[in-house]
């Protein structure tokens, strides 16, 4: 909050000291001018060089015998004194400056004439406008240089201006008894009402009208007053005006006394307590009441001071007050947005959010209870009750607890701190509220079983978040083993992290040679020859050494990966079967196919592209599928298979006999092959029963048109009871462990053919 406080601090005076913000302090000025409206004095009058005047007496410039004839007939209706807002040029060759001359003198001193200077923006040379001596010597002089804004506006009037050698007093300045030095400057009063102005047109001073009696005792400033003629500058709320209106004006707010300026930053400098006030507190009632009071304060003070001829502005102040408030009601916002965050929109609890921020930096033990049936007990109340067995959920954990407080996630996910001296006893806590659990909860008279399981976090260390899917995986561990709880055990933590990252690693692992393919050889029962080999994946981590292929591909099929490995291990199958057959052996390649892939529209596409490629014919690969996976195949999967065994490709049911397959259901699959169960064949020498299953798969098998494999053989009397019974082929030990391609190619030039018996 203390940048915060900085940067308003820099606005403020950036406002200040650029005077960026001056066009809105003279709008903020223009509207205090109208709440604040008043009538002139009717001390000071003017007389309007007007467009009727010049249709009278001609067009302006006039000769000096006509402005002798307005002082003459001002004098004789006994104005006080009379100033001249322009300067009266060419006097030297105009014949009525006799006339002038005399008229001034008559005034004893009661005339002013405007001694100006003007100076050309492109040169910055400056030209003094500067009676002639003659007239000088009978009347004062007096100056009407003012200074504009870019939007041509007289904002403030000099009291005196240099020029020449002379320093000449502005009217406002000799009219009001108001001094200062050159180039001072005072605001006008724009809030004093022009029409109030006592006004006179100069034909009606020129013809001695009756109205001229008006202006006895008064201060009269002549000047033009139309479009197009002399000086015209903007007046707030009124548009374009002749100059001497702005002169006239200036001197009435002198003659109510002198105004004071007051500089810019005696304002900021009350904001910038202000904005500490607020910033510090930044409480809500406090930042709310200032928001009413700041700008009333910024926008009243200034109306209420210059009703005391006090000038100043506040758009410094305003900036940063404004700036300041604006930023803590977006604090308070927010706040009050990630207040709502924390609390469940149901139930009206502190959720797991809440948690987060509050368990950040706490060194307590951590506990997650979790509803397994939290969704089928909600679901079956109404959407209004749902609260009411969250509340009593919660009144029962607090009740157990010690009234720890409860936090609510998702899905039936409760969680609470638990001191760390009473972590010794979070056992016989966590025993208590299981028993407290077996009780059916009440909701609307109806009785709601609550099936609860318990995790808990100890390690202090770790952050909330960590400790948090901990507690909820030790929680999972309890429900599955079927215990009431569980402490999180930070040896899986490693295991947990390698589960995470596993996949992100495996495609690269595909990419760059660390996953490969292992052949393991086939022997053919009738020919004692070796007639093929199954593809089996394998993965060699550069740290970890081989990863178990039953995690790596489980985990790719949970999570819709199996794709790009199969391919990887059927691309290399394909390519290896197809150069052992192009040697002249007659050898056949199987591959392990994911049931997720059984119905997959790239599944064919897949296996007619990698046969073309590497030349492989379509009889010598064998696609095997587990039993569970072939019976649990929609029609369209089932389709899929019929049309791989019509372009030549063999099926192949793997792990037979661990499912339920029908007799019906093994007449309908297009298989080519049975492949019996490991669990069977390692029993078969001292098992009966499993003898006879497997005498009867083969006789099954032999009927329906296919070949049959056994699987697991790692014993001559093994082999050769499978022999007997008429078994086609055998994999196992035995026979050859699985192997990289350069062993295969080895074993297979040493082997030597010998018929089981």
């Amino acid at each position: 909050m203390r940048i915060l406080l900085i940067w308003a601090v820099i606005s403020g005076l950036l406002f200040g000291l650029v005077e960026f913000g001056e066009p809105m302090d003279d709008l903020l000025r223009a509207v205090r001018n109208k709440a604040r409206e008043h009538n002139a004095s009717g001390e000071i009058a003017v007389v309007g060089i007007d467009s009727l005047a010049q249709q009278e007496i001609g067009g302006w410039p006039w000769g000096a015998s006509d402005y002798a004839t307005l002082i003459d007939q001002l004098n004789s209706a006994g104005a006080r004194r009379i100033f001249f807002d322009f300067p009266i040029s060419g006097t030297t060759r105009d014949q009525g400056t006799n006339d002038l001359i005399a008229a001034l003198r008559r005034m004893n001193g009661r005339a002013h004439l405007a001694a100006n200077f003007s100076e050309d923006a492109a040169t910055n040379l400056r030209t003094d406008l500067i009676p002639p001596a003659q007239l000088r010597q009978v009347a004062r002089l007096v100056n009407t240089n003012v200074r504009t804004n870019g939007f041509n506006t007289v904002w403030e009037v000099p009291y005196a201006n240099k020029v020449g050698d002379l320093v000449v007093p502005s009217i406002a300045s000799a009219i009001s008894g108001q001094s200062g030095a050159a180039n001072e400057e005072f605001p006008i009063d724009y809030a004093i009402r022009m029409d109030s102005l006592p006004y006179l047109s100069a034909i009606e001073v020129y013809r001695a009208n009756p109205s001229l009696a008006t202006l006895r005792g008064k201060d009269v400033v002549i000047g033009t007053n139309t479009s197009g003629v002399g000086n015209r500058y903007a007046v707030p709320g009124l548009g374009p005006s002749g100059s001497v209106f702005v002169a006239t004006l200036a001197a009435e707010t002198l003659r109510h006394g002198r105004p004071t300026i007051l500089p810019w930053w005696v304002m900021w400098g009350s904001a910038v307590l202000i904005c500490a006030i607020i910033i510090r507190t930044s409480r809500r009632p406090v930042v709310l009441t200032m928001a009413l009071l700041a700008p009333m304060l910024m926008l009243g003070l200034p109306l209420a001071l210059e009703m005391q001829g006090i000038f100043t502005a506040v758009m410094p102040a305003l900036v940063m007050v404004m700036g300041t408030l604006g930023h803590c009601a977006w604090q308070l916002h927010r706040q009050t947005f990630d207040e709502r965050g924390m609390v469940n929109e149901v139930s009206g609890q502190p959720n797991l959010n809440a948690l987060r921020m509050e368990g950040a930096n706490s060194q307590n033990g951590l506990v997650a209870a979790r509803i397994h049936n939290y969704a089928e007990a909600a679901t079956a109340l109404p959407a209004a009750l749902e609260k009411d067995l969250v509340d009593q959920i919660t009144m029962r954990l607090t009740l157990g607890n010690g009234g720890c407080k409860v936090y609510q996630g998702d899905e039936g996910i409760f969680m609470w701190l638990v001191p760390t001296q009473n972590i010794a006893t979070v056992g016989d806590q966590l025993a208590g509220l299981s028993a407290i659990f077996r009780s059916p909860a009440s909701v609307a008279g109806r009785l709601i079983d609550l099936a609860i399981a318990f995790g808990v976090d100890a390690d202090p260390e770790r952050n909330i978040h960590s400790r948090m899917s901990s507690a909820l995986l030790a929680c999972q561990d309890a429900q599955n083993a079927g215990e009431h709880w569980r402490v999180y055990d930070p040896t899986k933590l490693e295991a947990t992290e390698w589960r995470v990252s596993m996949l992100g690693e495996l495609d690269a692992a595909i990419d760059n040679g660390e996953v490969w393919v292992a052949f393991q050889p086939k022997l053919d029962l009738l020919t004692g020859d070796i007639c093929g080999a199954e593809a089996l994946v394998r993965w060699t981590h550069p740290e970890k050494g081989p990863i178990n292929p039953e995690e790596f591909v489980t985990a790719a099929e949970r999570h819709d990966r199996i794709e790009k490995l199969t391919e990887h291990v059927l691309s290399r199958a394909v390519q290896v079967a197809a150069m052992l057959n192009a040697s002249g052996r007659r050898f056949d390649m199987a591959v392990n196919l994911s049931p997720r892939l059984i119905g997959h529209a790239n599944l064919k596409p897949m296996v007619v592209q990698t046969l073309r490629q590497h030349g492989l014919s379509a009889e010598r690969l064998i696609l095997e599928i587990t039993e569970t996976a072939a019976m649990s195949s929609a029609s369209s999967a089932m389709q899929e298979l019929k049309d791989l065994r019509a372009i030549g490709v063999q099926l192949s049911i793997d792990d037979y006999g661990t499912g339920f397959s029908t007799l019906d259901y093994l007449k309908r699959c297009p298989a080519t092959e049975l492949k019996i169960d490991r669990s069977f064949v390692k029993m078969l020498a001292t098992s009966r029963s499993d003898r006879i299953m497997v005498n009867s798969t083969i006789e099954l098998a032999h009927s329906l048109g296919e070949e049959v494999v056994a699987e697991g053989v790692e014993d001559n009397e093994t082999l050769q009871l499978l022999a007997q019974m008429g078994c086609d082929k055998a994999q196992g030990y035995l026979i050859a462990r699985p192997m990289p391609y350069e062993g295969l190619v080895e074993f297979l030039a040493n082997y030597r053919p010998a018929k089981a018996a």
